[in-house]
């Protein structure tokens, strides 16, 4: 019993600046603009919208390396002040909900990307839990 298995391979080196788009890949084998095959390159949204991802957290956590902002973010999610922490974050982030994970004070934060939100990202934020400098009661 033998098996034959063929496997080509091919190392594709270009001068020119490469698109930052990624693109849904073909089996075409036109060397053209893919006009005149129909088989026609489209760019897949969610790709897209993850890439927007990248971008928007990237700049939303270079911002924590500002010691005010840090310390902003920390009360916040401390004190469970919403508005505070959504004042930090982009507009395509919204806060979840906020919750307590054994010394820890937690908040749950959803992001969405892409025209029809083609990518979502929930992430937890969560800091140790100091005195209460807000003043709470511990009943909750």
């Amino acid at each position: 019993m033998s098996s034959n298995l063929k496997l080509k391979a091919s190392n594709v080196k270009t001068a020119h600046k490469s698109n930052s788009h990624a693109r849904i890949s073909s089996n075409c084998k036109c060397k053209e603009d893919h006009k005149s095959c129909g088989c026609g390159r489209r760019v897949d949204p969610a790709v897209e919208a993850m890439q927007d991802a990248g971008r928007e957290l990237s700049d939303i956590f270079k911002q924590l390396k500002d010691e005010q902002t840090a310390a902003k973010l920390v009360r916040a999610i401390r004190c469970r002040d919403a508005r505070a922490v959504q004042s930090l974050l982009d507009c395509k982030c919204r806060v979840v909900c906020f919750f307590r994970s054994r010394d820890k004070d937690c908040v749950r934060i959803c992001c969405s990307f892409g025209r029809n939100h083609d990518v979502t990202v929930t992430f937890d934020i969560c800091v140790r839990r100091a005195q209460d400098e807000c003043r709470r009661n511990f009943w909750f």
